[in-house]
């Protein structure tokens, strides 16, 4: 057999293999956002995405499997986003990049934003360690900082600390997305910044 067929026919393979997981990934994050991951049946999913349920458990396996990948997609791109946004910050500059961040990834990602925090209290979960995951990205972004210009502080101490800024910025950038949507994201960024005591840039009036 052609070494270069059986290339290609592979490379076919694997390449409807990925788009298929990205249909099923996109349709499950818009289903979980909208309903909530226990009211999202595997059918919903599969009719969502417009294949056959046997593709699901395919791919993962399980409907936790499902939510699992869901969030770690989800995790590894605000981890990136997040790094990109603090490299070389520190201090109240750093905090201000984390809040505009937040807010950037919940703007272009705000049905993963809805499933992740819907999801980040619910300690009952079977993916409870991807939630875990996600929580120890977007906290330790800030906690580190904050034990490095307060030593004595606790690291538990530091992680409210984290946690409090963090919860405006979801908070405020799902409310925006909700009720206000037509609001420019750099009004919204000032207005929590101004709200944490945070510096940044002049904007909305």
């Amino acid at each position: 057999m052609n070494p270069h067929l059986d290339a290609t026919v592979t490379d076919g393979r694997v390449a409807r293999r990925v788009g298929t997981r990205e249909v099923i990934l996109a349709a499950a994050t818009e289903l979980f956002a909208a309903r909530g991951v226990t009211s999202t049946s595997i059918e919903d999913i599969a009719e969502k995405a417009g294949i056959a349920k046997g593709s699901i458990y395919y791919n993962f396996g399980s409907k936790a499997g499902l939510v699992e990948a869901v969030l770690g997609e989800h995790s590894a791109l605000l981890k990136q986003l997040l790094a990109e946004a603090t490299a070389g910050l520190a201090g109240p500059a750093r905090r201000a990049a984390v809040v505009t961040a937040l807010l950037q990834a919940i703007r272009s990602h705000a049905d993963a934003a809805r499933v992740m925090v819907t999801e980040m209290f619910r300690t009952e979960r079977s993916w409870l360690e991807s939630i875990e995951a996600w929580r120890s990205i977007i906290q330790g972004s800030l906690t580190d900082d904050f034990l490095a210009e307060h030593p004595d502080s606790s690291p538990a101490l530091a992680s409210v600390q984290a946690a409090t800024i963090i919860g405006a910025a979801l908070t405020a950038g799902l409310d925006w997305l909700a009720f206000n949507p037509e609001l420019p994201l750099e009004n919204v960024r000032d207005a929590v910044l101004r709200t944490l005591g945070l510096p940044g840039e002049p904007g909305g009036r």
